[in-house]
């Protein structure tokens, strides 16, 4: 996406407009695997060079975003330079940097085996940011100025292309390698747009058509949409790229429409970077929460797991302890027929007084006296009947331990980006808790509040009591957070965190919000309730007034129902 060669190409081609005659300040690495280039444009600008194998981009930030810890310097060399051209490569992903003092810096975004390496007039790496010491007085093949990028750069001849084609592999896999610089996305795009036809029975990715005309008319159909989508996109001066969305999570960056995605939520941005920038914060996020999703499903897993095995465990012992009476019998017995029984024995059959014609088949210790397996089964008996309603009540609570873990089980299968997570933590993270989740350490650490998720993932703190207010208002609360009270009535102080996701929040949000403080009130039965809103800095607390209460330099009045949004999701 990132890296696919013709983002890469415009990339080069807007890092050229952009900063083409601007000097190097600083080159250096804060994060693993990432590179930054501080230049002058004459303000501050920052290229960002990843070379993590799942996530290779090229990106700018305005300004120095240097921390100046854990930091280290690279490329020494590079400082007070300029740069004179930036410009794609006509064979591969390699965005090179052509320097001043005849310095070539190349950006290989080779996925896994990415890096930045520097080089001399002859192609002779003096520098490199991964693998120095391997890579150092190693030649590369340079191409020492822009050359232009025609569509015969892209595909291979028509010829080649329909025998490539032909192969008895899937559609998406001979394209992808019949063409590599066209990428995963283009690829499923061009098949799309060719299954649109009238022939689109015989455009299934994995089954070949059988009629061999035929499959030549497709492919050379395959080839000419290839070629019209390469034209365009090496035609467009302004790039605007499409963010794609599946509910939060980010499908794909492209930068023309695509038809294959246009079901799906769609953002437009007018700026490369802009868009660049947006996608791997996205992306990013929903790493985060498939990551937390996973830890927390995989958590449960094993509780549940566990869970079960302890449950068998104490019904063995339950059915072990059910045999007090039994074990009091043999006992009982033992003493009764204590002169017919020898030590030694595994075992004596005895006549039962206490149950008519009944035989009794007593199993014994051989290294025991009878007297001492009498006492050995008395003990027995009064273990068994002791550990019975321990083991019940034991049961019990591990049943419904097992059953508030399969709820919460249930319950994250329907997490699918980091507004339903942010909402499954805030719901349910109580009874995660309970149930041992977190650390003591991370229970202290949750703020002491009721806590929801609102639309928009924002987070929403309302307080419990008087005390707990004050506190939320004028400790948690931050001066653009958005306060909100049931108006003329005792309720919770609720807060809605401005930053607690991206984007400001929206006006369901906000009533969402308003929502939670009227549910909060003494006006909870009513059908709508006037709430106060306005930011924290316009509240303050009137001298000697006791805890909960507070003064509004500014508010507004909204309307809302009293209901919680766990209830509206």
């Amino acid at each position: 996406m990132l890296s696919n060669y013709f983002t890469l190409l415009h990339i080069a081609k807007l890092l050229n407009r952009r900063y083409a005659r601007t000097v190097v300040a600083e080159v250096y690495s804060q994060e693993k695997n990432t590179l930054s280039i501080l230049l002058y444009a004459p303000e501050p600008h920052t290229i960002t060079v990843s070379c993590t194998a799942r996530e290779n981009y090229i990106a700018i930030k305005k300004a120095d975003v240097r921390t100046r810890t854990n930091t280290i310097d690279l490329f020494p060399i590079l400082i007070d330079k300029h740069i004179e051209a930036v410009y794609m490569s006509a064979t591969d992903r390699i965005v090179t940097i052509r320097f001043s003092e005849n310095l070539w810096m190349c950006l290989e975004m080779f996925a896994s085996k990415a890096n930045v390496v520097l080089c001399d007039a002859n192609g002779t790496i003096v520098d490199a940011f991964l693998n120095k010491k391997e890579l150092l007085s190693e030649k590369r093949e340079l191409q020492l100025a822009e050359q232009e990028i025609s569509v015969n750069d892209i595909l291979p001849s028509k010829e080649h292309f329909l025998t490539v084609l032909s192969g008895d592999e899937e559609k998406l896999k001979l394209l992808k390698k019949g063409i590599p610089k066209l990428g995963a996305t283009l690829a499923e795009e061009v098949l799309f747009r060719c299954s649109s036809g009238s022939e689109s029975h015989a455009m299934d990715s994995r089954i070949p058509a059988v009629d061999p005309s035929t499959a030549n008319d497709i492919n050379s159909t395959i080839f000419d949409t290839v070629k019209k989508i390469a034209q365009t996109i090496l035609s467009l001066d302004e790039v605007f790229p499409t963010i794609y969305y599946e509910e939060q999570s980010p499908v794909c960056f492209s930068l023309l429409p695509l038809e294959h995605l246009s079901s799906y939520r769609q953002e437009q941005f007018d700026d490369l970077f802009a868009g660049i920038q947006k996608f791997i914060g996205a992306e990013r996020s929903t790493s985060s929460f498939l990551k937390k999703k996973k830890e927390i499903s995989s958590w449960l897993t094993k509780e549940l797991e566990k869970g079960e095995r302890t449950i068998c465990s104490v019904e063995a012992e339950l059915a072990e302890s059910s045999r007090a009476d039994q074990y009091e019998l043999y006992a009982n017995l033992i003493m009764t027929h204590l002169h017919s029984i020898e030590k030694g024995t595994k075992s004596a059959g005895v006549e039962n007084p206490f149950s008519k014609n009944e035989f009794v088949t007593i199993p014994l210790d051989a290294s025991l006296t009878p007297q001492k397996n009498a006492e050995k089964y008395f003990e027995k008996a009064k273990r068994s009947k002791t550990g019975i309603e321990e083991s019940r009540r034991r049961l019990l609570t591990l049943k419904q331990r097992l059953a508030a873990i399969n709820a919460v089980l249930e319950k994250s299968n329907h997490i699918k980006d980091g507004f339903s997570l942010k909402f499954f933590i805030q719901s349910y993270g109580g009874m995660v808790k309970e149930l041992g989740y977190m650390t003591e350490k991370e229970q202290e650490e949750l703020p002491p509040f009721k806590i929801f998720a609102v639309e928009g993932g924002f987070t929403v703190y309302a307080g419990k009591n008087s005390a707990n207010n004050d506190l939320l208002t004028f400790r948690f609360a931050k001066p653009n957070d958005l306060w909100f009270h049931a108006r003329g009535s005792s309720g919770s102080h609720v807060v809605l965190k401005i930053g607690s996701a991206q984007g400001t929040p929206t006006k369901k949000a906000i009533e969402q919000a308003a929502s939670i403080a009227a549910y909060y009130s003494k006006m909870k039965n009513a059908k709508h309730v006037p709430v106060a809103m306005t930011e924290r800095k316009y509240i303050h607390k009137p001298k000697g007034a006791p805890p909960g209460t507070v003064a509004l330099d500014k508010e507004k009045v909204i309307f809302v129902q009293p209901v919680l949004p766990g209830k509206e999701l």
